[in-house]
Parts: C-alpha cells; structure tokens; sequence
C-alpha cells in the first residue's frame, strides 16, 4: 500500500468529518424546527413528513451525479462541490416565502450528497486495521452537526425565529477555502483514471456479483435507515407532546441523546476491526431493538416518564450500526465504482426510507409512538441480514 503522510491522513479526515457533519446540520435543522413551521405556515405533520423524506430521496439522484464525478474526475473536487451545494441551498431556505418553496428548496439542498465522496476518501487512504474506527469516527461527526443544529434551535431561535437558523450551514466556507490548496487527491484513485470505461452504474449492472452485493447492501441499510427515520426525524416533536416540554427544552434532551450516538459511532466501527463488520453491526442493531421494547413498554403498558425517556437513551446505541456504512461498502466495491457504489447505496436506502413520512402519516390518526416503534422492527431485521454480505475486515483496497 502506498504510504500517506500525517499531514494528508488529517486533511483527509478534516474533509470527511466537515463533508458529512455539515450534511447532518443542513438535512436535521427541519427535525428541530417542525414545529414552529408547521405553526407558521399552518401545515400539518403530514406535510412536513413530506420535506423529511423528500429531501432524502433526492439524495439518490445527488449520489449518482457527485459520485460519478467522484470517479471520474476526482474525489477532491466532488467532495468541495457537494458541500458548497449544501450551504447555498440551505441558507435560501431561511428566505422560503411559503411552505411549498421551502420544501422545494430542502429537496434540492438534499442533492448535496458528500457521504459516500467522505467515506470512500477515508479507506483509501487509512489502513484497514484501524478503517473501521476512523469510520465510526467519521460517522460520528454526523452527531455534531446534529448537536449543532440542537443548539442553533435551542440559542437561535427563541430570538430570532426558524429563519435564522439556517445561516449556520455556511460553517464550512473557511474550510472549503483550505481543502482547494492543501487536500491531496487519492492516489489509488489516480491509478485508475486512465482506464477507458463505461458510466460506473453500468459498470456494476454488469457484473452479477457487484449487483448482487449493491441490492443485500443498500437494503440491509435501509432497514438502518428506516428505523433511524422513524425515530429520530420525530423525536424532538414526540418529546414534546408526550412529556409537555418546549421546542428549546426538547431540542436540549435531544441533544444529550445524541451524545451517547457520539461515543457509541466510534466503538462500534472500532470492534468492527476485531470482530467483523458483520458481528458488529447485528449486536448495534440488538440494542437498539431492546430499547424499541423499553419504550413501548413504559408507555404503553407499565407507563413510567423517566424511564420511557431514558429508553431513548439506549435506543441510539442501536444506531451504532452506522458507523460501518462507509467503510464496508467502500471495502465492497473495486477503486473504478467505489465512490459511486459507495454513494448510491446510502443515498437509496436513505432516501427511500421514508420512516419520517410513514410516522408522520400515522401520526394523523394515531399518535407519534406507534409510528415510531416500526424502527423496532426495522432492527429486528438488522440482525438477521448482515450475514448475507461479504466480510471484509482487513481488506486491502488495491486486491481489486
């Protein structure tokens, strides 16, 4: 394997870590504010259900557009121009006239896809003995940028309203400056640009193998995604309703939650090194399938306040499951289709996860808690399927 310096090792994980926790602040902002906007422009949870999902299916279309050019033209500059799509779009929402501009304006802010661009930039230039833990750390950034659109809500908007918020997404234009000059472009990437091919998608269509792991692997992470939508879209607005608390005091206790995510996300892709991607993410997904039970349990039949919320603190371990994302499918996948594979794997189980929609839709007839226990089951399949796919731990990227 070629060998890295320190000094691109860390730019490299810099670029990663901005490209995907300004990813979390640009598509979670709506999570904490969907109160206060369906009171503004007198909408319902259906039609913010809406914007939630909507905005991760145009995900799917922003992965094959950033990750082909990610193949093609380089990781460096896809990875700038996702996160500089990101921020643009992000601050016209604060300007959105009406409901409907605003979700137009969110579904093409969630084109910016910078995950897989992150995660395929880190494994080709980590080792495989220590990819799994920079994964999870990576991953974990996800939880700043979710902290930080807590706190934006929690300081920003008592004084100056949802709109305000919005401006925090430009955090990363001192960085992009930064990453034009000094972030390196993958040298194993560079080994392969010369090669005459096909589009990346139809490199995989063809191959029965790639296909076939693309298919296990992007529905094995939707079941992640679909239980994390569930839950966590709603989560600040069902803390609301069912305990009585404030926009503010909701978006703090969150934020406590999402600490535990921060340190969970780094573990799980650390012991993923040791035991295996596969064994990892089924006893994540465990947890977080006795936390669904906890919750349920202590409101539903044995209601109890402290401990239905505390379940919402073991929950999040289940999200643990994550943090293996990045580095498995990127181990999957030959240098030539990897950032595009990489890409399109989240961004379609992501997308097409529609768990906010789904509870938001139940939410009309019934309440937030019974859409929200789906994800339960969601992680019931979570330790069923990872055996299908290929383990990959130690896998050196320049096998293929």
């Amino acid at each position: 394997m070629d060998t890295f310096s320190k000094f691109e090792k860390l730019i490299v994980l810099l670029a990663a870590a901005i490209g995907w926790s300004h990813d979390a602040v640009g598509l979670t902002l709506l999570n904490f504010l969907a109160e206060p906007i369906m009171n503004d422009f007198n909408v319902g949870t259906l039609e913010v259900g809406f914007i939630f999902s909507a905005q991760y299916i145009f995900c799917i279309f922003g992965a094959m557009l950033f990750g082909e050019m990610g193949d093609r033209f380089g990781r460096k500059n896809a990875l700038i121009l996702s996160i500089l799509w990101v921020a643009v779009f992000s601050v016209l929402s604060a300007f959105a006239p009406n409901f409907w501009a605003l979700a137009i304006l969110r579904i093409i802010s969630g084109m910016g896809v910078t995950w897989g661009l992150a995660f395929t930039y880190m494994s080709e230039f980590y080792s495989p003995k220590r990819r799994g833990l920079f994964g999870g750390l990576i991953h974990a950034t996800f939880v700043f940028g979710f902290i930080l659109s807590a706190l934006s809500v929690s300081l920003i908007y008592p004084i100056y309203g949802w709109r305000a918020c919005f401006f925090v997404t430009l955090y990363p234009i001192p960085f992009l400056i930064l990453f034009a000059k000094y972030l390196p472009e993958s040298r194993i990437w560079e080994k392969h640009v010369e090669e005459e091919r096909a589009l990346s998608l139809k490199e995989i269509a063809k191959d029965r193998n790639l296909l076939k792991m693309l298919a296990l692997a992007t529905f094995l992470f939707w079941l992640a995604e679909f239980a994390y939508h569930a839950i966590v879209d709603w989560s600040p607005t069902f803390i609301i309703r069912q305990f009585n608390y404030r926009p503010e005091e909701a978006s703090l206790i969150v934020l406590q939650i999402s600490l535990v995510a921060m340190v969970v996300l780094p573990f799980f892709g650390f012991i993923s090194d040791y035991v295996g991607r596969r064994s990892s993410f089924a006893f994540s997904a465990s947890i977080g399938l006795i936390g669904c039970l906890m919750l349920a349990y202590f409101t539903l039949i044995n209601y109890n306040p402290g401990l239905a919320l505390l379940s919402l603190f073991i929950i999040p371990v289940g999200f643990g499951s994550h943090a293996l994302f990045g580095v498995w499918s990127s181990e999957m996948f030959p240098t030539k289709v990897r950032a595009t594979a990489t890409s399109v794997i989240f961004s379609v189980a992501r997308g097409l996860s529609v768990g906010g929609l789904i509870v938001g839709y139940v939410a009309t007839f019934s309440s937030l808690l019974y859409g929200m226990l789906l994800g339960g089951i969601a992680f019931l399949l979570m330790c069923i399927f990872p055996w299908l796919l290929p383990e990959t731990k130690g896998r050196e990227l320049e096998e293929f």
